[in-house]
C-alpha cells in the first residue's frame, strides 16, 4: 500500500537522520515505530506524509493510498473558530454530501413516485447504510466522550482549547476519517487513563494501517502486530508487540554480540599472522593470501549496547523521615469562591510508600500536588508533612526552571555545585560540550525533563512529588528513571499515565473522583481488577458486584470463596484506614507501647492484605475460566 525506499534526509549541514530508510506498510498493518528521541521518527513521518520531501529515495503510494497526520498548526486562523462537533463532524463529509442527496430526493419523491426515482432512492439508501451513514453522528459522539469532552464542550470553539485538547480534536478527526494509512505521533500524550483506553480501542478495531510514534510500552504492547525501530539512520522491523519486540532485540544482539567477537579474533588471528610473516621469505605468499581474505572479510559490528543513556541514581542515602511523611486531612481547594475543585480530600502516606494518583485530566491531580509542596494553601482542612521530611517537587510544567538561564547555570544555582561538578552531573543526563551552555528556554521537552531529574537526583529530599516525570522521555530514559525510582530509598507521591511505569512503580494508588480520593491499596494491577467490579451508573457509584453462585456446582465454590475474600478485604482494609489515622496523630508517640503495638498490627495487616490481594487474583482468574 506504502512503500518508503531508501530514505535520505539531512537535518541541517551534513547531519543524516536518515540513511537509506525503507519500510513498507501493508492495507490494516498497525506498527509501532520506536527509537531515542532526535533519532528522526518525526522526520521519517513527515516524509511519508508528503509534508517533507527525502533527500534521496521515493515514497510510493499503491493505488493511490490516501495517508492522514495531524497538523502541527492545528486550528490557527478561521480552522479555530469552528466548534468541536462541527469539527468532528466535517470527517463525514462525503457521508454529509450523500445524506443530502437523498434528502433532496425525498422531496421529489413527494411529488413525483415514479420507479425509476423509487428505484434510485432505494439503491442510494441501501449504499448509504452500507457505508455507515446513519451511524456516523453516533460515531462521533463516541470518540468526543472517549477522548475526554462533556457534550456542554461541544459547541465550543476549537480555537479556544488548550493545545493538549486541540491535538485530541485533531486525532479524532483523523481517525474517524479513516484514510488508508493514518499516521500518529506520540498520541497518548495530554490524554488522561480513561481517554487512553478508548484511544486502544478505535486503533485496533480501525479498518486503516496505522504506522505509530510512541513511548508508551503498555499502548504499543496492545495495538502493535509488529515493531519497527528506528537506529542508525535505518529501519529494523520485529515481529509482534512491545514484549514481543524486547525478547527478539535481546535474542538478535545476543546472537549479533557472539558473531562480532568471532570475526574480531579471527581478524586478529589473520592480522597476526601477516604481520609476523609478511617479510619471510618462505612465508610471504602466505602472508599475502591471508592478507587478501582479510580484506574481503566483513567486519561485524558488536550491538551497540553502549549507546549512550541516563546514568541516574536515587540510591544514595537520604535522611531518615518519621513514620508518616505526608497527611491530607479534610481539605478543600476551589478557585475565584466558585465550586471547590477538591472537597473533603483525606490521605495519609507511610515511609517507603510509593504512591500513585489517578484521576481523569482536569480533576485537580496537580492542584493536590502544589497543596501538598505549601505552594498553594487549602481553604479547609490541614495539609502537613512528618517529621525531617526534605521535599523535591517536579511539576508537570517544568516552570521552577529558569528559562533564562544556561543549562550549567541553572544547574549550579539549583544544586550548589561548582562548575566541574555540575558538569559531571549533566553528563549523566547527557547533556555534554556545548550543551550545557544552551538556554534553558531553547532545551526540548525532554530535554527540559532530564535537566529538572538531574536536580532532583542530588537534592537528597526524602519525598519525591512527581507530575508525570516521563513526559516527553524517551523509552531508555522511562527505563533509567524506574530503575532509579526503585532503588530510591525515600518516600514517592506521584501522577503518571504510563501504565506500564505504573504497573513497575506503584505500592498503592489513589484514585481522585467527585473530588474526593479513593484508596485502593495493592499496585496497579490490583486498582484495575478492582475498578472492573466497581461499575458506574447513571452517573453515581453504586456498591461493587458480587459475582453470585451459578448453576453449576463449581461455579458456585468460586463464587462463594471469592465474595469471602472480599469480605476480609473490605475489613482489613477499613481496620488499615484506622490505624493509619491514629498514626499520623502526634499524641500516639507520647505512648511507647501502644505505638508499638500500632506499627507493628499495622505491618503485619498490610502482610495480610497482600496475601488476600493474590488469593483474590486468582479467584478471579478461576471465576472467568469458569464461565462467571
Amino acid at each position: 500500500m506504502i512503500v518508503a525506499r531508501d530514505i535520505v534526509k539531512y537535518h541541517g549541514g551534513d547531519l543524516k537522520v536518515l540513511s537509506g530508510a525503507t519500510l513498507a506498510v501493508e492495507s490494516g498493518e498497525k506498527i509501532g515505530l520506536i527509537g531515542r528521541n532526535g533519532a528522526g521518527k518525526t522526520t521519517l513521518l513527515n516524509v511519508i506524509s508528503g509534508n517533507a520531501e527525502p533527500d534521496a529515495g521515493s515514497v510510493e503510494r499503491i493505488g493511490g493510498a490516501k495517508v492522514g497526520m495531524t497538523s502541527q498548526n492545528l486550528y490557527a486562523g478561521e480552522r479555530g473558530g469552528l466548534s468541536v462537533e462541527e469539527e468532528i463532524i466535517s470527517a463525514f463529509s462525503a457521508l454529509i454530501s450523500r445524506e443530502k442527496d437523498l434528502a433532496d430526493l425525498e422531496k421529489r419523491l413527494s411529488d413525483n413516485q415514479s420507479d425509476a426515482l423509487l428505484e434510485r432512492y432505494g439503491r442510494m439508501q441501501s449504499e448509504f447504510e452500507r457505508d455507515g451513514g446513519y451511524e456516523y453522528r453516533a460515531k462521533a459522539a463516541s470518540a468526543l466522550s472517549g477522548l475526554g469532552f462533556s457534550p456542554e464542550q461541544w459547541k465550543r470553539p476549537v480555537g479556544s482549547f488548550s493545545g493538549g485538547e486541540q491535538s485530541r480534536v485533531a486525532l479524532a478527526r483523523l481517525l474517524l476519517e479513516e484514510p488508508d494509512l493514518v499516521l500518529l505521533d506520540e498520541p497518548t500524550n495530554h490524554l488522561d487513563l480513561q481517554a487512553i483506553e478508548w484511544l486502544e480501542t478505535f486503533v485496533k478495531n480501525a479498518k486503516s494501517a496505522i504506522l505509530v510514534v510512541s513511548h508508551d510500552r503498555y499502548f504499543l504492547d496492545t495495538i502493535a502486530g509488529s515493531i519497527v525501530e528506528l537506529e542508525d539512520g535505518k529501519l529494523v522491523r520485529y515481529p509482534g508487540n512491545y514484549s514481543k519486540y524486547t525478547t527478539e532485540k535481546k535474542a538478535r544482539d545476543e546472537q549479533l554480540a557472539r558473531k562480532a567477537k568471532a570475526n574480531a579474533e579471527r581478524r586478529e588471528q589473520l592480522e597476526r599472522f601477516v604481520e609476523k610473516n609478511r617479510a619471510k621469505a618462505s612465508k610471504a605468499t602466505q602472508a599475502k593470501s591471508k592478507q587478501k581474505l582479510l580484506d574481503r572479510m566483513e567486519k561485524v559490528e558488536a550491538p551497540r549496547n553502549g549507546s549512550k543513556n541516563i546514568r541516574m541514581d536515587l540510591g544514595s542515602e537520604t535522611s531518615r523521615a518519621g513514620r508518616v511523611v505526608l497527611e491530607i486531612e479534610g481539605a478543600r481547594y476551589g478557585y475565584d469562591g466558585g465550586e471547590p475543585l477538591l472537597d473533603n480530600l483525606n490521605l495519609v502516606i507511610e515511609r517507603g510508600e510509593r504512591v500513585a494518583l489517578l484521576g481523569p485530566n482536569g480533576t485537580g491531580k496537580s492542584t493536590i500536588m502544589r497543596l501538598a509542596t505549601g505552594e498553594i494553601e487549602a481553604q479547609e482542612g490541614m495539609i502537613r508533612t512528618g517529621h525531617n521530611v526534605t521535599v523535591a517537587y517536579q511539576d508537570q510544567q517544568l516552570a521552577r526552571l529558569d528559562d533564562t538561564k544556561t543549562v550549567l547555570r541553572e544547574a549550579m544555582d539549583t544544586t550548589g555545585f561548582d562548575a566541574p561538578e555540575a558538569r559531571y552531573l549533566l553528563g549523566s543526563f547527557l547533556f555534554s560540550g556545548e550543551d550545557v551552555f544552551k538556554k534553558v528556554g531553547a532545551l526540548s521537552g525532554g530535554e527540559k525533563n532530564r535537566l529538572s531529574l538531574a536536580e532532583i537526583v542530588v537534592s537528597g529530599a526524602n519525598l519525591l512529588l512527581l507530575d508525570e516525570p516521563t513526559n516527553n522521555l524517551d523509552i531508555p530514559a522511562r527505563e533509567a528513571l524506574e530503575s532509579a525510582l526503585l532503588g530510591y530509598r525515600g518516600t514517592i507521591f506521584f501522577i503518571s499515565h504510563d501504565r506500564y511505569f505504573l504497573r513497575k512503580l506503584a505500592t498503592r494508588v489513589v484514585d481522585l473522583e467527585a473530588k474526593k480520593l479513593i484508596n485502593y491499596l495493592g499496585g496497579y494491577d490490583y486498582y484495575r481488577a478492582y475498578r472492573r467490579l466497581d461499575v458506574k451508573e447513571n452517573g453515581g457509584r453504586r456498591p461493587r458486584r458480587r459475582v453470585r453462585p451459578g448453576q453449576s456446582k463449581e461455579q458456585g465454590v468460586i463464587a462463594t470463596r471469592l465474595v469471602a475474600v472480599e469480605g476480609e478485604i473490605d475489613a482489613t482494609e477499613r481496620r488499615v484506614s484506622r490505624l493509619e489515622k491514629e498514626l499520623a496523630t502526634s499524641e500516639l508517640y507520647a505512648d511507647g507501647q501502644r505505638s508499638r503495638e500500632v506499627v507493628t498490627e499495622h505491618r503485619q495487616l498490610k502482610n495480610t492484605l497482600e496475601g488476600l490481594y493474590a488469593d483474590w487474583t486468582q479467584l478471579l482468574e478461576e471465576a472467568e475460566e469458569a464461565g462467571l
